[in-house]
């Protein structure tokens, strides 16, 4: 049967409106589906990665925690003399500081002495030997443990003194907090599956038991059949697994997953659109064939061509075409929407990894790249560093939320400013201004980043400090740049010189004093001799004999040479390692002290100590122990601090010195005259002795003023029935007037110089006043 020119137009129409529309449909479908599945990979490879470095995270915090502990000199005596309450004591406040949940020690050959808490059974072979082997072959080894039905990752750590004496374990669990941490974070569910001697033992997830069976791994799954799962009634997970841990008995899964529904939540509804367009634009077909036939073609290939920029990225272009019909204008406007919503999404995934979260500056990574572009084009720009003063402080007296708190004013008063601003650590900001300041516009930024912070009834004062660098005279990259920066705030926060410009002699100073934190470090744990104690003797003015002596220390290191106590004391009390050398330096007097008694010596050794030894509860019962196991009386030692070292807090810093008189070690008060002296101190600072510094008494015999400080002091020392010392006697004379002034003792090159024991011995037995 023939058929009119007109049924066969329509008929050739309809068929070409519903083949095009059929491959439209299904190329949308690709598309989608399989952009769908990449965005939800990505997601989930995002998560995975998220994760892992949460573990690495609490691995580093473990690490360092750990590290504090076992380098801790009253730990390893505990360890070494099996005092399990000291060691429980030990353990416990280590683990609180932060929020550990498991703390164990085990002997070299993997019997448990102890847990806090006691999960681990006391006096049993540990069920992971390997790990403790593992610890003292390379000093930490890391793993995650199974023990009663809970997870832990746990850090093994080698405690040596110095040799392998144990093995510590501290760790946290892995539990239900975390997992719901990491879908706060990933907006994932999470599921822990811990399988032990190859059976499902038990799961930490964020799903109930009835959505198990509910998961779809993405990796056996075509993602054209993706989207077939959100049309589903009963609601479905796709996820995915990979290995955490695997070794002889225990093995650890992480199942990551979304809910479909939600994933393809803006496709389904493009993809519904598409359909009913599809449906309509036939019937349109039926009654207007020839009308629309020439105006169909062209605005459906206008829509593939914009679906195909759309799955390559391009976003910008948008559909110029004059519709003629409102199902094409619907579809025109819905693949705007989605264009414009996957763009929005796009870009708030670009500025989330190019600003920092808590302050929205630029993160470290942009402001890298942001610079490399202004010294790829040679600009000159300065480049300023800018931390909260004792930032770590305020974290410590007024809580992290308020440290935070801090940094978000700080880099809202940034931003006020103007030009490129970013946060490059914990608490330091970069800001690059847009012209060149001069001092006086320093100094007035820094009055402008100054001022308290204001949380609640809490006025939180915040100071900061300043560092500058002129790019590109004095660095040539990024990485240079941050690496000086970092150096000129420390110094900036070491000297409280609150702005300060980068040079050459500031690098220099920072290299040798990481030299100097190495080589001590390395001397400390691994004696080789350099470290030596020099005494120098203490004439009594009034019997004329010397019986007491104060000990020196003195370092001679093969790479740096000698190096001055003033310059590696200050080192290791801002690296939080003078407790360190005070031991070894106690540690070593006592035993001259015993030779010293055995050649019929007896003197008494005057030991200079820090603020933070003061205040280390545990430096007076160790120092009391230590003299018990030699059989000599507390009279054979005396201390002294230099007063400003103290005030920092008084009130502890008096209650620890009376500890320390009252079990019978003299106390004296070094270098008095210069820094923070005041009646004030003096009166309530529980000291037996005052020590003159040597700038008064180097030109006693020449300087009338310094005659009149020096017998001002010894009267007002009297006044508080204290002895007197007088440091730098370099002259008869001078010793004379010292004499004549009642001064009790008398120190200096005049006398004698400081000199090893040997030496000293020598000079002791000759020595005649």
């Amino acid at each position: 049967m023939q058929q009119s020119l007109n049924q066969r137009i329509n008929n050739l129409i309809i068929g070409v409106v519903v083949l095009t529309t059929v491959v439209l449909v299904l190329f949308v479908w690709k598309s989608t589906s399989n952009q769908a599945e990449s965005r939800l990979t990505n997601d989930l490879a995002v998560a995975r990665n998220v994760l892992t470095q949460v573990l690495q995270n609490r691995d580093e915090q473990l690490t360092s925690s750990v590290t504090v502990l076992t380098n801790d000199f009253g730990f390893k005596d505990a360890v070494a003399s099996r005092d399990k309450g000291t060691i429980d004591s030990a353990l416990a406040n280590q683990g609180e500081r932060i929020n550990a949940d498991l703390m164990a020690l085990f002997s070299l050959d993997a019997t448990t002495i102890t847990s806090v808490p006691e999960l681990i059974t006391a006096q049993t072979p540990f069920i992971y030997p390997e790990l403790i082997d593992s610890a003292q072959l390379n000093g930490n080894s890391t793993s995650i443990l199974s023990l009663d039905n809970k997870l832990y990752q746990v850090l093994f750590s080698n405690v040596k003194a110095p040799r392998s004496i144990a093995v510590a374990l501290m760790g946290f669990e892995i539990d239900q907090a975390l997992v719901e941490q990491l879908k706060q974070i990933t907006q994932l569910e999470t599921t822990i599956i811990v399988y032990i001697d190859g059976k499902d033992a038990y799961r930490i997830s964020t799903l109930n038991p009835d959505q198990y069976s509910q998961n779809i791994q993405i990796e056996n799954t075509d993602a054209l059949f993706l989207p077939l799962l959100a049309y589903s009634s009963e609601s479905k997970l796709i996820s995915t697994s990979f290995n955490l841990l695997e070794k002889e008995r225990l093995k650890i899964d992480i199942m990551l997953g979304s809910d479909v529904k939600t994933v393809f939540a803006d496709f389904i509804s493009l993809q519904t659109d598409i359909g009913l367009i599809a449906v309509i634009a036939v019937i349109i077909a039926i009654f207007l064939g020839a009308l629309f036939s020439k105006k169909l073609v062209k605005p459906i290939q206008s829509l593939t061509i914009h679906a195909k920029n759309i799955s390559a990225g391009i976003y910008d272009e948008k559909i110029n075409v004059d519709w003629h019909s409102s199902e094409l204008s619907m579809l025109s406007h819905a693949f705007d929407t989605m264009q414009d919503n996957v763009k929005d999404r796009e870009q708030k995934v670009i500025y989330q990894a190019q600003h920092d979260v808590l302050t929205t500056l630029y993160n470290r990574n942009h402001a890298e790249t942001l610079l490399s572009k202004k010294f790829n084009r040679k600009e000159s720009f300065q480049a300023i560093g800018i931390n909260i003063f004792g930032f770590r402080g305020v974290n410590d007296t007024f809580g992290y939320h308020n440290g935070d708190l801090c940094l978000q004013e700080l880099a809202q008063r940034v931003i006020n400013l103007g030009g490129l601003s970013a946060r490059l650590t914990g608490g330091e900001l970069l800001w690059v201004p847009d012209h060149i300041l001069t001092e006086e516009e320093l100094i007035q930024l820094k009055s402008q980043l100054d001022g308290n912070v204001i949380s609640g009834d809490l006025s939180i004062p915040m100071t900061v400090a300043i560092g500058v660098i002129d790019c590109p005279l004095e660095t040539h990259s990024p990485s240079e740049l941050f690496r000086r920066m970092n150096i000129v705030i420390d110094e900036a926060q070491i000297t409280r010189r609150f702005i300060l410009h980068f040079s050459a002699e500031l690098e220099e100073k920072y290299i040798r004093r990481l030299s100097i934190i190495t080589e001590l470090k390395k001397e400390l744990s691994n004696t080789q001799g350099e470290l030596a104690l020099f005494y120098q003797p203490k004439l009594n003015l009034t019997h004329k004999k010397v019986t007491a002596v104060e000990a020196l220390i003195r370092w001679n290191n093969a790479k740096l040479g000698f190096v001055s106590p003033e310059d590696f004391i200050e080192v290791a009390e801002h690296a939080g390692f003078i407790g360190e050398i005070t031991a070894w330096v106690y540690q070593q007097a006592i035993q001259d002290i015993h030779s010293f008694r055995a050649q019929g010596i007896e003197v008494t050794v005057a030991i200079n100590i820090s603020a933070q030894d003061v205040m280390n509860p545990e430096l007076l019962p160790t120092i009391i122990s230590l003299l018990h196991a030699y059989d000599l009386p507390t009279c054979v030692l005396s201390f002294e601090m230099t007063e400003g070292h103290l005030v920092k807090d008084l009130g502890k810093a008096v209650q620890q010195l009376s500890l320390m008189r009252d079990a019978g070690f003299k106390i004296a008060i070094d270098d008095f005259g210069t820094g923070y002296s005041s009646l004030s101190y003096l009166s309530r600072l529980p000291a037996d002795i005052l020590k003159i510094d040597k700038s008064f008494v180097l030109k006693l015999n020449e300087l009338t003023s310094d005659q009149n400080i020096v017998k001002s002091v010894i009267q007002l020392g009297h006044q508080f029935n204290m002895e007197i010392v007088a440091e730098g006697v370099e002259n008869q004379e001078s010793l004379n007037l010292l004499i004549d002034y009642g001064c009790e003792w008398a120190q200096g090159y005049h006398i004698c110089r400081p000199i090893n024991a040997a030496s000293f011995v020598q000079w002791f037995q000759e020595y005649q006043y």
